[in-house]
């Protein structure tokens, strides 16, 4: 075997590191592609410990000066692309190693955003020592499931009208490996995350190889179909149906004896409100504990809005029919309520499906809490903890809702998901949207077997104002944990300001498991707040008339970009001017004549200038536009007018520049007019 010069360039990830204990005292189970196809295949195998036990860790791109969680300096650190192990010279050839585990184990996920300046990198696949890669691939197309690795395994996640070749990828066909497994890539990576798990040392496993591939693409076929959209349950159930009053449940006592929940499905109006999908909430006990307790858009994957929707476990559809069918057995009795903690009443009809089921001791029960913070402040940044359960069970998954007040990206958190009381995440990502499978913002709408949000309300990845719902679930990336997990997500968000989290989290727990989440009624109640979606009585900058300007200045709108407050209609006239003296003469029509004060709601930037408003030529004050950061300026008090019904003229001139401002100095941003009739 030629030897390798091995070159540390880069901080050893820390994940390398670690040394992973684990030991079963059930018969160990053949682990191979057949094994991992045949669970992935399984809904159930969710419900009971798994067997062989593992670790799910992650190798990805993660800045490596995040190193102590109480190092607050370094520890939301974002310049998470180009990182990587070392560099290896193989045969005259450099590679770039960004997985290296030791032992019997197997990739179960894969993510990446698609950089078309990347699509000629080389992915490596190095398993049990060997100096030959089993898998030697162009990384990108692999991803997007053009190589052997096919979709529903390997897919573009955000198919985006305007990048052909997509912006983000996931790829889910499990790579076992028997002695260890390293990954290379043959130039310096972009972004990244390998999930993968790590097998006690004797457990036995096949690693992958094409031939076998090649055997097992009969049941990868079939994998794949059960992997597909489904169909929800046509068989009777028992079912209730009725006008659930304000403050009102509907309960089901399920069948006694040891059973197994196989779908609940529940059917709301189809223009149900936002309110109503967080105020209305599923509980659940199970053989005397709170097992679920949950805001029914939350569970279902929808958020505040009912969109459709589908992945492995839920679907919403648009008649307002939700499912979910989560394996949920119990030993003894369970019961599932659905309560109505809005001011208004709301139609429901509830229907639950069971089978006969054999309790053991890997039997587990499914587990979903909710979490809510409004406000949440984005500075300073801050982890923000979805739940840490107790006990012995294993995470299969989340719903996130963010209301985000203003245009600005709001998701480059990272996850840090803390397995057995370890100090440093074994998972440990790079940012909130590719966690959840994206890259560069989130998809506009999708749905897969792992991941699923319903249409959102804003186009694009320049405008993130309002709410967005977005779910990740679990199969052969599961996290088990044999005491404790704690699951934090980074609030790491481009503009200064307070955003509202919602957490749904999925999990699965030997009886007698808890959380530090405990039912919350008041959260679910609380009135929504929502994004400001127009000031009332504006009068917005950006469709008044131009009717003259300086002749060499820029106008357009802007709709991104403050870190404090937010613009009327989400977006402001953004004028360039070059010069002191440059000028913009907007029209305006008054419905009526008569007295109004009139107030002008602006941008202060670290860019802008002084600038003098007139009203039909009459001058006003002059108003200092500059700020450090981008922010909304509030209501400025131009003054008392009479003004005759028809049109008029608001003409804003830039007559100074603060010896602050950087850049052009000059600029400056309109939002709208307000007129407020006189006394």
């Amino acid at each position: 075997m030629p030897s390798l010069t091995q070159h540390i360039d880069k901080a050893m990830n820390p994940l390398t590191l670690v040394v992973v204990a684990i030991t079963s005292t059930h018969a160990q189970k053949h682990v191979d592609i057949r094994s991992l196809l045949m669970e992935m295949g399984n809904l159930n195998s969710v419900s009971e410990l798994a067997n062989p036990p593992f670790k799910q860790i992650q190798a990805s791109s993660y800045d490596r000066k995040q190193v102590d969680p109480k190092d607050l300096s370094t520890w939301f650190a974002n310049e998470d692309y180009g990182q990587f192990i070392r560099t290896e010279d193989h045969q005259g050839r450099k590679e770039w190693v960004v997985m290296d585990q030791a032992g019997p184990g197997a990739i179960t996920r894969i993510w990446t955003p698609l950089l078309a300046e990347k699509d000629k990198m080389i992915v490596r696949f190095y398993f049990d020592g060997n100096d030959k890669p089993t898998i030697e691939e162009p990384f990108n197309d692999l991803m997007r499931g053009r190589r052997p690795i096919k979709p529903p395994f390997a897919y573009i996640a955000w198919p985006d009208a305007g990048v052909a070749d997509g912006v983000g990828a996931d790829c889910y066909f499990p790579i076992p490996f028997a002695k260890g497994c390293k990954v290379t890539f043959s130039e310096v990576p972009f972004y990244y995350a390998f999930s993968s798990r790590t097998y006690a040392s004797d457990t036995p496993v096949t690693s992958f190889t094409w031939d076998d591939f090649d055997r097992q693409k009969p049941l990868a076929a079939k994998v794949a179909a059960s992997l597909g959209k489904w169909k929800p349950e046509s068989s009777p159930a028992p079912t209730a149906q009725g006008e659930l009053q304000s403050g009102k449940s509907v309960l089901f006592n399920l069948p006694e004896g040891s059973h197994s929940v196989t779908e609940i499905q529940l059917r709301v109006p189809a223009n149900v409100s936002p309110q109503a999908l967080r105020s209305t909430v599923i509980s659940i006990r199970a053989d005397g504990e709170q097992t679920v307790w949950c805001p029914v858009g939350e569970f279902f994957g929808c958020g505040v809005t009912l969109k459709p929707l589908w992945d492995r476990f839920r679907r919403v559809e648009a008649d307002g029919t939700m499912t979910a069918r989560w394996p949920m057995p119990y030993q003894k009795h369970a019961r599932v309520e659905v309560l109505n903690l809005g001011s208004e009443s709301l139609p429901v009809r509830l229907q639950v499906h069971t089978t006969p089921y054999k309790w053991t001791t890997k039997s587990l029960h499914f587990h979903s809490t909710w979490r809510f913070q409004d406000p949440i402040p984005t500075q300073p940044r801050s982890d923000w903890n979805y739940v840490e359960a107790s006990g012995q069970g294993h995470y299969v998954g989340d719903t996130l809702t963010v209301m985000n007040p203003t245009a600005a990206w709001y998701g480059e958190g990272d996850e840090r998901v803390y397995v057995d009381g370890e100090k440093f995440p074994s998972s440990l990502g790079t940012g909130t949207e590719d966690y959840y499978g994206y890259a560069w913002g989130m998809d506009e709408h999708w749905s897969s077997a792992y991941m699923s949000m319903p249409l959102r309300g804003r186009k694009g990845r320049e405008n993130w104002t309002g709410f967005t719902t977005t779910s990740r679930v679990r199969g052969l990336d599961l996290v088990p944990f044999t005491s404790k997990l704690k699951f934090d997500m980074e609030i790491w968000h481009w503009a200064d300001c307070s955003v509202a989290y919602s957490a749904a989290s999925f999990w699965y727990g030997k009886p007698g498991v808890s959380s530090n989440i405990t039912p919350d009624a008041e959260a679910a109640s609380r009135e929504l707040r929502t994004a400001s979606t127009g000031i009332k009585g504006a009068i917005e900058c950006e469709t008044m008339t131009v009717d003259e300007k300086s002749a060499d200045i820029e106008i357009g709108t802007q709709n991104a970009g403050l870190t404090s407050g937010t613009w009327s209609g989400g977006e402001q006239l953004f004028v360039q001017a070059k010069r002191v003296g440059d000028y913009v003469v907007l029209g305006f029509d008054v419905p009526k004549g008569g007295t109004y004060n009139l107030k002008l709601y602006g941008t202060r930037s670290y860019d802008y200038g002084v600038i003098q408003p007139s009203i039909d030529k009459q001058k006003l004050e002059t108003i200092d536009l500059w700020s450090e950061k981008a922010v909304a300026t509030g209501a400025l008090d131009l003054g008392r007018f009479e003004l005759t019904e028809g049109h008029h003229q608001f003409r804003v001139e830039v007559v100074n520049t603060n010896p602050n401002s950087r850049g052009s100095k000059v600029y400056f941003g309109l939002d709208c007019l307000v007129l407020e009739p006189g006394k």
